[in-house]
């Protein structure tokens, strides 16, 4: 089964998730509570995106990663809300 995407269907909330240097990957095998591996983090999403796969440095700054991820995802954000916007102001007939 394919994951949900944001173009295939909407959603209601959006959580957006930044990893650090070493990766969200990382922060999972840290973190002391969760019983999860890192190798299997992408389970804790619908989606996982790498906005940036390409990037020449090893890092972004938190300023520039916010930036590029709401400039790449505004599009699918936006036709979210329109669809959204038109689904809510279906009213059924009596």
């Amino acid at each position: 089964r394919r994951p949900p995407s944001a173009e295939s269907e909407g959603f209601d909330h959006l959580l957006i998730v930044f990893g650090g240097v070493a990766g969200i990957e990382e922060s999972v095998d840290a973190h002391e509570s969760m019983h999860l591996s890192g190798r299997d983090s992408r389970k804790l999403f619908d989606v996982w995106v790498n906005v940036c796969p390409y990037q020449g440095s090893r890092t972004i700054r938190s300023e520039e990663a916010v930036f590029i991820t709401l400039a790449r995802l505004s599009p699918y954000i936006a036709r979210n809300a329109t669809q959204s916007e038109s689904a809510s102001s279906i009213k059924p007939s009596k």
